[in-house]
Parts: C-alpha cells; structure tokens; sequence
C-alpha cells in the first residue's frame, strides 16, 4: 500500500465509525442504556395459552402479537392418537415442522409421508398440507420464517 491511499482508507473507517456510532447513540435504550432492539422476550412454555382443538393442542411461543419484533412464529403442536387435522395452508410462509415425541403422517402435495420422533419436514409457501395419526399422539415443533403467519383452511 503506497502512502497516498493511507489518508482515505483512514477517512473511511473514520466515517463509518462515526455513522455507526450516531446510529448506535440514536436507538431508543431502556434505563440501563441497552438498545431496544437487543430486547429479548422470554416465554415459559408451562405458562404459555393452550389452543385446544378436537384433533389437539397448539401453544404459539413466539410470533409478532407476542413480541413485535419477532421474525419468525414458533410453536409446539400436539395432535391426538387417530386424529387428522384440517387440510391448510400458508400463504405468506413455509412451515418446518420435527417430531419430538411420536409419529403422524404428513399430507403434502400428492403423498403421506410418515414422520417419527427425530424427523424434520419442509412444507413449501401455499402447499396443502395436513396430519394424522394412528394409534399414539404426536408432538411437534413447528417454526413459520415470518413473525405473522397466516393460515388458510381448504374445503376437503
């Protein structure tokens, strides 16, 4: 590097550091000086609202009507042994759905694809989907890539 060059290069990480920390020192803080958006919420899942449904249960732990600022919805669902849920989709998300306790059979596209406990699924954006089980109940952890997730029933 020839001495020229020095001078900008120096200008320039100056300029950034200064932006940076105009940007940093105009975040709303809370009384301890910590920036808004490093603001965490925390859900304790045995205190989270149970949705109950005839096929099961959902409990939503994060999404954007809990914490504004959440990207994404994560929830954990329980269907009921010789249970199937409404044939759905989302429009505005796909859904990544792991097994935690059980099995089910998922309906996406134009097959059931058996799922056990350890076993993860992407469902695409507008794909129609929908579980059942058999003779034991499953339990999921179920993760949409948006803070609002929106869900449309389909006639079956």
């Amino acid at each position: 590097m020839t001495r020229r060059y020095v001078p900008v290069t120096f200008v320039a990480v100056a300029s950034l550091l200064v932006v940076t920390t105009l940007i940093c020192a105009s975040e709303p803080k809370d009384k301890a000086g910590v920036p808004q958006e490093m603001k965490m919420t925390l859900q304790q899942f045995e205190k989270v609202e149970v949705l109950e449904f005839d096929w099961g249960w959902i409990r939503w732990l994060m999404n954007s009507k809990i914490d504004p600022k959440a990207e994404m919805t994560l929830g954990v669902v329980y269907i009921k042994p010789n249970q199937l849920n409404p044939m759905h989709l989302h429009p505005n998300s796909g859904e990544y759905l792991h097994v935690t306790e059980g099995s089910c059979e998922h309906w996406v596209g134009d097959k059931w694809v058996t799922m056990e406990a350890g076993d993860t699924i992407r469902i695409p954006k507008n794909a129609p989907h929908r579980a059942r089980t058999k003779d034991e109940g499953c339990r999921c952890v179920i993760v949409y890539n948006t803070g609002d997730r929106k869900m449309v029933t389909l006639d079956d």
